[in-house]
């Protein structure tokens, strides 16, 4: 699948892939191409929306520098400052930053633009990417092989774990089903 997004200049094409997902983006000024592996990609995202804070301080400034100068001797050029901050303060909430975030553990990152209209949509392929990694990581390292080193298999099962795939109870079944315990017997009282 082949998912197209972008922010003014930025662009990026996000193609899931049967071991990860390629990644290309391109701005003005550059284009990159790369590949992160399922293997590589939390579980988790980050819905964030933020501004420009060196703007935002600029545009207080100037609004208060008018607002000051309105009393003063300099009242001329006082409506001046005060139209270039508030027209700063609005392009600096115009242009925020709205983004869904995927950390990933080799240090790269799935960053999606988003707006008030498009959320649900780019919401939902993150969602995809997480549940793209989840069964490849699931089909990958959940099967239970008794002919294979048990230790190996213990260990992909509590990686599993570690990142949430499975809840403990799936690690408890697929654990005695590798160690060949038979789960149906219980001790103690039966009714």
């Amino acid at each position: 699948m082949i998912f197209k997004n972008s922010k003014f200049f930025n662009r990026q094409t996000l193609e899931l892939l049967t071991g990860g997902v390629r990644i290309n983006r391109k701005t003005l000024f550059e284009s990159v191409e790369y590949e992160i592996s399922y293997e590589h990609i939390a579980n988790k995202k980050k819905i964030q929306s933020t501004i420009n804070n060196n703007s935002l301080f600029i545009a207080a400034c100037l609004v208060i520098l008018g607002t000051l100068f309105l009393l003063g001797s300099l009242s001329e050029i006082s409506p001046l400052l005060i139209i270039i901050g508030l027209v700063i303060l609005a392009i600096t909430f115009i242009t925020r930053k709205r983004t869904i975030t995927i950390a990933c553990f080799d240090g790269n990152i799935i960053e999606l633009y988003f707006t008030n209209k498009n959320k649900s949509e780019i919401t939902a392929f993150a969602h995809q990417i997480i549940d793209s990694s989840n069964s490849f990581l699931l089909n990958k390292y959940s099967k239970v092989d008794k002919d294979l080193p048990i230790d190996n298999q213990l260990s992909n099962l509590d990686f599993l774990l570690n990142r949430e795939i499975i809840t403990e109870e799936e690690f408890e079944n697929l654990k005695n089903q590798l160690l060949g315990r038979n789960t149906k017997s219980k001790i103690g009282f039966s009714a």
